[in-house]
């Protein structure tokens, strides 16, 4: 995967609303963005926490890859919603994969359905 250049590319798609990019393996991992004000909310463990939380979705995707590959295709994302940060994962094997995090306005733009599910939730449930 071409992670340097695809940073510049989404630095010119999202902006300033590119939260950070991450590439990891089964033993190591880079940052290759990281905006300053969401830096100064992580410490080393954080940091070394919320990869591993990659390589548990990279593991866990590929079993849901293969309960539902039949019917709606490759997996190719898994996404997590916060309501300040949206996590697209994006699984190359069991061990390997790109996280790119956004805001969750930027986010919201782009997916209305999601927001749209999100806000009546209190009414569905």
């Amino acid at each position: 995967m071409r992670t340097r250049g695809t940073v510049t590319d989404l630095r010119e798609r999202v902006g300033d609303d590119l939260r950070s990019v991450v590439v990891y393996t089964e033993s190591d991992y880079e940052i290759r963005y990281l905006r300053d004000d969401v830096a100064a909310d992580y410490d080393e463990e954080g940091i070394e926490r919320g990869v591993e939380e990659m390589r548990f979705k990279s593991f866990e995707a590929a079993y849901v890859d293969d309960v539902f590959r039949e019917h709606h295709g490759e997996l190719r994302c898994n996404v997590t919603y916060f309501a300040d940060a949206v996590e697209l994962h994006f699984p190359v094997s069991e061990t390997t994969g790109v996280s790119i995090a956004v805001d969750a306005d930027y986010f919201a733009q782009q997916d209305s359905f999601i927001e749209f599910v999100a806000d009546r939730l209190d009414d569905v449930v």
